[in-house]
């Protein structure tokens, strides 16, 4: 719950850094509801980096999709799960970004992948006067001295704040100007945070609370032959999951969005069905889907994640909410485009949570976990515990707890709404892994 605002004097800057990722958001895929988008409909752009980060800008002409052999399907899942019964774990890079540091290091030099710039990250907490966490406190980051700002938008959980100045196309700056504004009567709160060490405390002389108007709820499903243990999942869990969140703010209006994708050479490669306020029409959506086609390892992964962040995402004091769920990478070409779409995501104030399904492996953890912190997400990831489902990876980090997976979604979901994180009871923790407090590993 880091929420990007776009208010009127934030326009300059924000025009400046989305018009080449327009020249991008024209030529991928649009919402409506729903629609199949064939081949060469949904041909990934190039995508170029240099120093302060990826460029949404094509390298070249943006060729036609060809398509590819079929290879053989996955055989799907011949076992439905019970109703709660998958198990998952998840990790919070932003709380954790010296050890996500060290791992993309590692994980880089492993898959070849390419790798967003994170360099010189603004880290703060806020806290009010009696010394508790404010979130949903409205602040604006801007070079010392700038007229205008480079971001602009809410405190986060926990009154936390991570942004990533060469993610948003203000480059590597060593000292930043924050500016925090009561809600209400009071004077605005102004202080300089340098980039450079950990997570800074700052003490404010008011007090945030975060009650979003809305929650704009989105699931970019992989729909190839070895999810359907997932996606039947989802289709069991999504109204109780919510209906558990939604405790957390009552009145808070939602829309639900789906996206589903295959690869090149399946029936369809993207399937946009846009937003709906019906949870009946999303659950309808999704149980029309089947888990089938794939073929070889990766799919169109960068295309779906383009697909969900052009969304018609609402603006304002409200949580943006994408879950990526797939068990397999972009095509490796197509890398920096998946990095490039999370970019966007962060401009537009849509977080990103990636859930690792059955036969995810480094590529995919490596991507999804980049998306996540790029937009203040988390990267969640099924586990063995359960026995359903094929095979699930052990994930590259020192510390987790495995809960069930609609456990985990509700804390997930009710953390945004709430503003303060949400731990598991201690009865539902099936499995720790590593010294664990609150998000942040001790080991």
């Amino acid at each position: 719950m880091l929420h990007a605002q776009n208010p009127t004097n934030f326009f300059p800057t924000w025009r400046a850094i989305m018009r080449p990722a327009a020249c991008v958001a024209a030529l991928l895929i649009t919402a409506c509801s729903p629609a199949v988008y064939e081949e060469a409909m949904v041909a990934e752009p190039v995508v170029v980096a240099d120093a302060a980060g990826i460029i949404m800008e094509p390298s070249s002409p943006v060729p036609e999709a060809k398509a590819v052999p079929i290879m053989p399907r996955y055989k799907p899942a011949t076992r439905t799960p019970r109703r709660g019964v998958i198990t998952a774990g998840d990790i919070d890079d932003t709380l954790n970004f010296g050890a996500f540091q060290r791992y993309l290091a590692k994980a880089r030099r492993i898959t070849h992948l390419p790798a967003a710039n994170l360099s010189k990250p603004v880290l703060a907490q806020l806290v009010g006067p009696n010394g508790k966490p404010a979130p949903g406190v409205r602040i604006t980051l801007r070079r010392p001295g700038a007229a205008d700002p480079f971001y602009s938008g809410y405190s986060g959980v926990d009154g936390n704040i991570t942004v990533f100045p060469t993610v948003l196309g203000a480059g590597r700056l060593n000292a930043v100007e924050l500016r925090a504004f009561p809600d209400g009567q009071g004077q605005t709160f102004t202080t300089r945070i340098t980039t450079s060490g950990g997570r800074k405390h700052i003490a404010l002389p008011f007090a945030g609370d975060w009650k979003p108007e809305f929650l704009d709820l989105a699931f970019v499903v992989d729909t190839t032959g070895s999810m359907g243990d997932e996606l039947e999942w989802l289709t069991r869990e999504l109204r109780g999951i919510v209906r558990a969140a939604q405790r957390s703010a009552p009145r808070v209006s939602i829309r639900y969005g789906l996206i589903v994708y295959r690869d090149n050479g399946d029936d369809y490669v993207v399937r946009n069905f846009g937003f709906t306020n019906r949870q009946s029409q999303m659950v309808a959506w999704l149980r029309k889907q089947r888990a089938d086609g794939g073929g070889d390892y990766p799919e169109a992964a960068a295309a779906a994640l383009a697909a969900g962040v052009s969304l018609d995402w609402r603006r304002g004091k409200g949580e943006r909410l994408m879950f990526h769920i797939a068990d397999a990478p972009p095509h490796d070409q197509y890398a920096r485009t998946y990095l490039a779409s999370a970019a966007i995501a962060a401009y537009k104030g849509v977080q990103i949570f990636g859930l690792g399904a059955s036969g995810v492996a480094a590529k995919s953890e490596y991507l999804m976990r980049q998306a996540a912190v790029q937009t203040n997400g988390r990267y969640l990831f099924l586990t063995d515990d359960s026995g359903v489902g094929n095979g699930h990876a052990e994930p590259t980090i020192s510390c987790y707890r495995v809960t069930k997976l609609n456990d985990l979604m509700i804390r997930v979901l009710r953390s945004e709404l709430s503003g303060h994180r949400q731990e598991a009871a201690s009865g539902s923790i099936i499995r720790s892994v590593g010294s664990y407090q609150s998000g942040v590993c001790r080991n």
